[in-house]
Order: C-alpha cells, then structure tokens, then sequence
C-alpha cells in the first residue's frame, strides 16, 4: 500500500469574514491569485470552505508542516483577517481514491 505525506489545515472565519462565500470577503482576488500559485507549484492539492462558511479546510502536498505554517502566514486571507489559522497537523494518506494512480510502463 503506497503511503502520501500530507499536511492538513484548518481555518475558522475571522473577524473580517463578512457574510457569504470567500469570493464575497475582503481581498478575495489577491488570495485567490496566491492559491493559484500554489496550485501551479503542486503544493495546494484541495481545498475550501465548509458549507456554513464558518471556516476552511486545505490540503498541501511536498512540503512540512513547518513550511506549510510559513505559506500559510503569507496568505492574504491571513494577513488581512479573513481566516484565522486553527490547526497545521501532518496527515499520512493510506487510502487516496482522488489522486491518478502511476500504470505499469510509466
């Protein structure tokens, strides 16, 4: 059984979240450009809001728990109050149905 290092991190909604979905707070345009950066970098695997939009939950891939607090501090989401940071924890994945599978030859 092949095994991902993960890190898991959850937000709860900060004092600047104003009603609605995160497309709706205060510097929506400049998280969205910093997520999207860390997508391109394979680093940012998943993540969004819950559906009462009282927080967020994100999963990173290739990096520490460590780096991933010191990305995490630059988000402009954080700076600006948005979301709070609740918790940074390690996750080792067992079982990952989402993530294409390698096939023989490759």
């Amino acid at each position: 059984m092949a095994r991902r290092n993960r890190v898991v991190v959850r937000f709860r909604a900060g004092p600047s979240w104003t009603s609605g979905p995160p497309e709706d707070q205060p510097d929506w345009d400049a998280h969205a450009d910093y997520v999207d950066d860390l997508v391109e970098r394979g680093l940012f695997v998943m993540g969004g809001p819950f559906g009462d939009f009282s927080g967020s939950m994100v999963l990173y891939e290739g990096v520490s728990a460590d780096e991933v607090r010191e990305i995490v501090a630059r988000d402009p989401f954080v700076h600006n109050g948005v979301f709070v940071l609740e918790s940074v924890q390690d996750w080792t994945v067992y079982v990952d149905e989402l993530t294409p599978r390698a096939t023989s030859g490759d």
